[in-house]
Order: C-alpha cells, then structure tokens, then sequence
C-alpha cells in the first residue's frame, strides 16, 4: 500500500544544491538565482568560458565581400515576466567595410540558458543609419559564436556601395551575410580583420 511508509530521504546531491540555492538567495537574492538558472552562461565561474565579453571574426557574402564584426555582449538582468521574459544581452557592436567605414551599433538581445541566441538586434543609433540595422540568431558552443542573419542589411544603398567599393561585379540588391563562426576574443583581432580585408 502506498503512502504508509517512512518519507522519502533527500540525496546528498540535492541538500548541497538547496543549500547553495539558500545561500544565493540570503546573500545576493533573488535575480543572483534567477541569473544563474536562465543565463548560466554569463557567470564564468572557475574561469569557465562565457558568451558574454567581446568576440570578433568576419562576415562574407556569397559574392565575395568581406567585413569584419566586433560584438562586445553583456548580461542585462531580465524585467519581464516569467521564463520568456525580456531581452538578457546588451552591448556594443562595430561593423568595417572593405572601404574603411565603420558603422557603430547598440546590441540587444535574448539567450536562452543553453547559449541558444534567440535574437541578436544591432541597431544604429544614428536614425540616418537605421537600414543598417541587422538581426540574428545563433548560438554560443564555448569558444565559438555561431551566428545567422535574418535581415538583410544590403537592401541599404550605404552598405551595398561598400561591399562593392574596389570591385568589378556589379551590385547584387539580393546579396547577404552568410552564416559565420566568431571564435576571437578580443578587438585586436578585429582591427587586423578591418585591415586584412582593406588590402
């Protein structure tokens, strides 16, 4: 019959993670719990890999061009409701042509626990800049930052004449980012990407 006899024992197991789980909530409260079951991937604990900090690469187009990326992402503590609720990741992010433009934007954003990039927004700051803006999506697997575009950034003219600045090909209004991998972690890599596409 069940239910007559003696209560179920915890484990060890799962004492130690309630007293942890007590412990963060008496010292540092409730967002310190909330960041660590639903963005564990901002806590680089142990010098554990983060998404958060800098990365940088490059982004190709089918066509051939080249530019180089620097996303510098930061955890933002969520102010909506439940699981889903607001954008965690905020940032900065630069963008360089094969020309030697730069084009600035402000990061924000939402991961899952996993890494998983639901969103990624870059948007300018400057409403002339606005058709700039780009939108992807991703996911971070520790030392790599892999990354799709939703929109397409080309349909603005400022950034079709630099994809094409330097070329013989004509100007393909269809032209897009394709997927890339960021896997540098700092902005000196990024510079020597600007550079190298330059040359």
């Amino acid at each position: 019959m069940r239910g007559t006899g003696a209560p179920q024992q915890l484990s060890k197991k799962r004492i130690v993670l309630m007293g942890v789980a007590l412990f963060l909530a008496a010292t540092f409260g409730a967002p310190a719990i909330g960041r660590l079951l639903f963005a564990p991937w901002s806590i680089g604990l142990g010098g554990r890999e983060t998404l958060t900090g800098p990365w940088a690469g490059s982004l190709k187009t089918p066509n051939g061009a080249e530019f180089g990326l620097l996303l510098n992402l930061e955890y933002k503590e969520r102010t909506g409701r439940g699981v889903g609720g607001s954008n965690n990741l905020q940032g900065r992010a630069v963008l360089c042509t094969p020309g030697g433009e730069r084009y600035e934007y402000d990061i924000s954003g939402k991961a899952d626990p996993l890494g998983g990039i639901e969103d990624l927004w870059l948007e300018s700051g400057d409403p002339r800049l606005s058709g700039l803006g780009m939108k992807l999506t991703g996911a971070w697997r520790g030392g790599a930052l892999d990354l799709t575009t939703i929109n397409n950034p080309f349909l603005d003219s400022r950034l079709l004449a630099a994809r094409t600045a330097g070329r013989d090909d004509p100007v393909d209004p269809d032209d897009y980012f394709a997927p890339a991998t960021l896997t540098e972690r700092d902005r000196a890599a990024f510079e020597a990407t600007c550079r190298w596409i330059r040359a």
